[in-house]
């Protein structure tokens, strides 16, 4: 790891998870990040990720305020890491732990704890173009033909989905720059659901990193099977 690579990986798990919160055994809400797949929590896996990668030197924990004395419960880190409680804004939360990243670092490592089949080699790949670009977006190429509708009825036309892609995370940016843009933002009041826009409207384009089918963002009951098979597979072959 140099100076110019070196990195704050922020890991946001402060939503309320209000589709896919179930109770735990003692009748205690459990959000996205606590639930369980293939023996670890959501945020263990893609904690465990971010650990693996050399130029990330810290990891911050942003969480749901009710969340924090569960960081006892969690298997113990092998970088520093710390918890922080996250805002009522994705932006808020994403401001929270940008504030609290050591000032020694020069890149945000900004990631969905939600999303915890995250490859390793994906976020070096990330940190080093954003060390070289000031910003790197993981994004996925659309496969699908895309069709636009305004009614949501009828379809009326088809984009190129050559032109189009799913934005992923991580999303790494230079620290003191992203943290001028998030200064910005809460001045304007703006509250975008993705970081790189922060970048594209304020900056410009964003370095796109490419991302995987596999890393998704668990969402749904049936994304928790999907993961748990994939998991274990990977652990079998392992």
């Amino acid at each position: 790891m140099t100076a110019s690579t070196a990195t704050t990986a922020i890991l946001v798990a402060a939503g309320r998870s209000e589709r896919m919160a179930v109770r735990g055994p003692n009748g205690e809400l459990l959000r996205k990040p606590f639930l369980s797949i293939a023996g670890r929590t959501v945020l263990e896996h893609a904690r465990a990720a971010f650990e693996a990668v050399e130029e990330v030197r810290e990891i911050i924990v942003v969480a749901h305020p009710e969340d924090l004395e569960r960081e006892m419960q969690l298997a113990p880190c092998s970088k520093p890491c710390r918890w922080i409680a996250g805002g009522h804004e994705r932006t808020d939360s994403v401001r929270a732990g940008a504030r609290a990243a050591d000032h020694s670092s020069r890149l945000l490592a900004i990631h969905d704890a939600a999303r915890p089949m995250i490859a390793s080699e994906t976020i070096a790949a990330a940190i080093r173009t954003a060390a070289a670009n000031g910003a790197a977006l993981v994004a996925l190429g659309m496969r699908d033909t895309v069709k636009r509708s305004t009614d949501g009825t009828h379809a009326c036309e088809t984009l190129d989905r050559s032109l189009l892609w799913s934005a992923q995370t991580p999303q790494v940016f230079e620290r003191t720059r992203f943290l001028e843009l998030l200064r910005i933002a809460e001045q304007e009041r703006w509250t975008p659901t993705d970081d790189s826009a922060l970048w594209e409207r304020l900056v410009g384009p964003v370095t796109l990193v490419a991302g995987s089918a596999t890393n998704w963002k668990i969402t749904t009951p049936e994304d928790l099977l999907l993961a748990e098979a994939l998991l274990r597979s990977r652990g079998s072959r392992a």
